[in-house]
């Protein structure tokens, strides 16, 4: 189904419905719905590396894959029930609607994927406006958690384990704005060498593609 509407599931005004007597709200799938602001993020994060220190950033990374395995698995249940046609069956050009849509919708920023760099076994990612881009120290814990949303969620469509490598960041000037890079294990650790080389996403992505 390729009606402009029906693009924008997550987005629909009709989409959050808030039962008052029980005080919970759900999404019109059914799903029941939480809602955080940021004052619970900064809280969140400075808990985190209040009780493990160095370890923090592991800890939101995995916090983040068990949320995007989940958030994909809602992503394509719901979908498929409300439109009657599973979301593997679409065209590309209706799921990167319907991604953009759900990331938009779920309050997690702007997201851009390049699926041209399918071919070559990894995706490009670009987000704007994440919800964690001022929580954090600089650069470090705050995008901890979208390398592990971005790799939950792309393993669950995948059938495989993902890994995603922070590649670029917005507040540090970084040209490419923020980025990642959803691969394999073996090939996100060439990425993490090539960061730890101070190379750039554009000049990762070059790489990969050759």
């Amino acid at each position: 189904m390729s009606d402009r509407p029906q693009l924008n599931y997550f987005t629909h005004p009709a989409y959050l419905r808030l039962d008052v007597k029980a005080g919970v709200l759900r999404s019109r799938g059914g799903t029941r719905m939480l809602v955080v602001n940021d004052d619970f993020l900064h809280g969140f994060v400075a808990a985190c590396e209040h009780e493990a220190g160095p370890a923090a950033g592991l800890i939101l990374r995995r916090c983040g894959e068990f949320f995007g395995g989940r958030l994909a698995r809602r992503f394509e249940s719901e979908l498929g029930s409300f439109a009657g046609v599973s979301l593997r069956d679409r065209r590309m050009v209706e799921l990167d609607a319907l991604l953009r849509d759900l990331w938009h919708g779920s309050g997690l920023g702007e997201v851009e994927v390049d699926w041209s760099t399918g071919e070559h076994g990894f995706l490009a990612i670009r987000l704007v406006d994440s919800p964690m881009q001022d929580i954090g120290p600089s650069g470090h814990v705050g995008d901890d958690m979208f390398c592990g949303i971005f790799g939950g969620f792309f393993a669950e469509f995948c059938g495989a384990d993902m890994r995603c490598v922070q590649t670029g960041d917005a507040r540090l000037g970084d040209r490419d704005g923020t980025t990642f890079i959803v691969a394999p294990f073996a090939t996100a650790k060439r990425i993490e060498g090539m960061r730890a080389n101070r190379s750039r996403h554009a000049d990762i992505v070059a790489a990969l593609r050759s």
